[in-house]
């Protein structure tokens, strides 16, 4: 009974030790939290901030480690692209860039092969649209028709040939297969 009564006390110490030590903490964080905000009245922080050195904490920023944290699309959908495009003097980039090449030139040496390439291409077309139509005005007309210098090569008649040189399809042997 002795060690109940001993066990009991015991207990109701430790309740009363522990409610006195929150009651001293609670007055330890008031106090604190008054005895900072007294001093924080009295120091002039403009003062206080003016003598920190920014240069040096900046030194120490990992500058990497902050830009790997950075949620770009997150900014991305932010920003207004049409108003930063609305701020974009396109014709005076544009006239800046067509400042530093010869457009001129550049189309010049781009275009003069194109052009002879398409000059020779359609001349070589028109020849051959000639002699499709000479050919054809032959056949309708009932004219038999030897062919001329510009159609023999290395003494064969290209008349009767087709575009590839070989024979035409009328005037191949029976049963010969188009290769």
């Amino acid at each position: 009974m002795v060690t109940e009564s001993v066990r009991g006390l015991a207990h109701f110490a430790v309740r009363r030790v522990r409610g006195v030590l929150d009651i001293v903490e609670d007055t330890a964080d008031a106090l604190t939290r008054a005895v900072i905000g007294a001093v924080l009245d009295r120091v002039d922080l403009d003062a206080l901030v003016a003598r920190v050195d920014a240069e040096r904490i900046a030194d120490r920023i990992d500058v990497n480690r902050v830009a790997d944290r950075v949620d770009v699309d997150r900014i991305a959908d932010r920003v207004d692209i049409e108003a930063v495009i609305a701020r974009i003097d396109l014709v005076g980039l544009t006239r800046d860039v067509l400042d530093e090449i010869d457009l001129g030139q550049i189309v010049r040496d781009t275009g003069g092969g194109m052009t002879q390439e398409s000059v020779t291409a359609i001349r070589l077309l028109a020849h051959r649209g000639d002699r499709g139509t000479n050919r054809l005005a032959d056949r309708l007309l009932g004219r038999s028709r030897s062919a001329g210098p510009e159609e023999r090569v290395n003494g064969t008649d290209r008349s009767a040939q087709g575009a590839r040189g070989r024979p035409r399809a009328e005037e191949r042997p029976p049963g010969a297969a188009d290769r």
